[in-house]
């Protein structure tokens, strides 16, 4: 989205934060329409069907598209197309598998996700690095190949999947969800299981409530530091559209292989526990990024160490989005966890399209070094009340109880 939009339209970094709030909001509506009539036609395939094809003729219409205004509605078909497989694909993995398989049938479900982001944007770099003396104009075709590795899907789909026997609803399975490794906007909100409802009536407790808001207050300081950040790259440091692939790259790939080490290292000192060292960890270096971003220096050693942090960013946030499920898993009862878990995907998504909304404005209008201070401003912001609230770490109490009886 940030080539596309810099490169290609030339326009200014004020957009990529406009094109990035919209496209996110047109999925929700899309998003409840889509899994209410799932529900309501008790079927999950066709779904699946929609929602590949849907985004590969959606995606093929970047050969049309020579303006603002004609991206924007293409990205709001395909957002409004892609979300129809959203709400029923993890659904459909588990009502095609036994109960007792479920969490590692989810975890091979995430794992794939995340290879393949990885192979994606790798296959991107070299297609970027192959066909270099195209130049810009070689940017819309990404989008043409991506709209034919749809397709395969939507073909592959048809032949392979099968309606599931059983039948799941939604807010049963608030704990099993896909957590994507890759935190960056696009993916909002393609992990949502269950959209909150009136069918639950037992109150949230109030420090669960708080531990909800503080993850918006997180997610929005995020999105207002990384929406800018390749924008800045490509304008202060004259990156090529191959560096920032690459950068994507690095961020994915870092994410990815930090997943499953993040799990392990949760276990032993509790998700609050992570959730504050990692939010200390980017408070730190967001601060550090902006003080940075006032003595830019364009070299080719000062755009690899920008480069090397963006991906650096990404395996620190495989221990903070786990943190957090790990949490609210823990401080919510079996019988409002699905309810729990739909409303932190709700106000991440939230917390999304706040940040990326207001990125665009204060990077173009004030600049990107007040726009990367201010995010770690937010961030603090969100780490202080959970400092301060103490919210219950179930699991690290537990080993702690258990060390003292032993």
């Amino acid at each position: 989205m940030p080539l596309f939009i810099v490169f290609y339209l030339k326009s200014n970094v004020e957009y990529v934060g406009i094109v990035s709030a919209i496209s996110s909001l047109a999925s929700v509506p899309a998003l409840i329409l889509w899994g209410n009539l799932s529900d309501k036609v008790k079927r999950r395939k066709i779904f699946i069907v929609i929602g590949f094809m849907g985004s590969s003729l959606s995606l093929l219409l970047v050969l049309f598209v020579h303006n603002m205004p004609s991206y924007i509605s293409m990205l709001i078909m395909f957002q409004i197309l892609a979300m129809a497989s959203v709400p029923v694909s993890t659904l459909l993995i588990l009502e095609n598998s036994e109960q007792s398989a479920w969490p590692k049938v989810m975890g091979k479900f995430n794992s794939y996700s995340a290879v393949g982001t990885v192979i994606g944007l790798g296959v991107g770099v070299v297609i970027l690095a192959l066909f270099s003396g195209i130049g810009d104009m070689l940017i819309p075709y990404l989008y043409v190949i991506a709209a034919w590795f749809y397709l395969i899907a939507g073909v592959i789909s048809i032949i392979v999947l099968k309606e599931p026997k059983q039948e799941i609803k939604r807010e049963k399975i608030g704990y099993l969800f896909a957590l994507h490794v890759i935190e960056r906007v696009r993916y909002f909100p393609t992990h949502l299981v269950h959209i909150p409802g009136k069918e639950n009536k037992i109150k949230i407790p109030d420090h669960l409530k708080l531990y909800l808001i503080t993850t918006l207050i997180l997610m929005m300081g995020f999105q207002l530091f990384f929406i800018p950040y390749p924008v800045f790259v490509i304008k202060k440091m004259n990156a090529s559209d191959n560096d920032i692939y690459i950068m994507y790259l690095l961020n994915s790939l870092f994410s990815a292989a930090t997943f499953i080490p993040a799990g392990k290292y949760i276990n032993y000192i509790g998700s609050n526990r992570m959730l504050s060292i990692s939010t200390s960890i980017r408070v730190i270096l967001f601060l550090s990024m902006g003080i940075l971003s006032f003595f830019v220096f364009d070299t080719v050693g000062y755009l690899l160490f920008f480069i090397l942090m963006y991906g650096i960013f990404g395996g620190i946030w495989s221990f903070i989005g786990i943190s957090e499920v790990t949490s609210i898993s823990n401080m919510a009862t079996s019988t409002i966890r699905g309810k729990v878990i739909g409303y932190y995907n709700s106000l991440n998504g939230v917390g999304q399209i706040i940040g990326a909304g207001l990125s665009g404005f204060i990077a173009y209008g004030i600049s990107y070094s007040f726009d990367f201070i201010l995010a770690a401003i937010i961030v603090l912001a969100g780490l202080m009340i959970i400092v301060y609230s103490k919210p219950p770490d179930i699991q690290y109490s537990q080993k702690k109880t258990l060390k003292v009886q032993s």
